[in-house]
């Protein structure tokens, strides 16, 4: 199968909220996913168990992606450049975003997000995702 196909089928899943089928047919065991940004979804995810946590609360904020063009590398890299649509009360934000797959054994392998405006992505996801309060994040400490 084609990387490109492999992409597509992730998008299907992540479309129909089919989070099984995609950890097994779209994800290597030990996928990164990493995130840029000052906001409580940045970061770098390892595991595919920890990569689909992360693209369930993407899925909950209603994250959309449109506008798809790729690109492939001569090492087998899909460059993705897409439109990201997010809407928090009245606000709507938009995300110009390239990513980056890397692919092993027919599966995604690593990926690397790339957001033309990190203002809006961090003021989305502060907005999105609110903190415990401080009792409440300090309380396993």
């Amino acid at each position: 199968m084609a990387n490109k196909d492999v992409l597509f089928g992730y998008y299907e899943y992540f479309a129909k909220n089919d989070f099984v089928s995609m950890k097994a047919k779209s994800f290597t065991p030990d996928i990164t996913w990493t995130m840029p940004g000052q906001h409580p979804m940045s970061g770098k995810m390892v595991g595919a168990d920890a990569v689909i946590a992360f693209l369930k609360l993407l899925y909950r904020a209603g994250i959309q992606v449109q506008d798809v063009h790729l690109g492939e590398l001569d090492n087998g890299v899909l460059v993705e450049k897409h439109t990201g649509h997010g809407k928090v009360g009245d606000e709507e934000f938009i995300f110009p975003t390239v990513t980056t797959y890397a692919f092993r054994d027919g599966k995604i392998s690593d990926v690397h997000v790339h957001n033309g405006d990190p203002i809006a992505a961090n003021r989305f996801f502060w907005l999105a995702f609110k903190l415990k309060d401080i009792p409440a994040r300090l309380a396993d400490q």
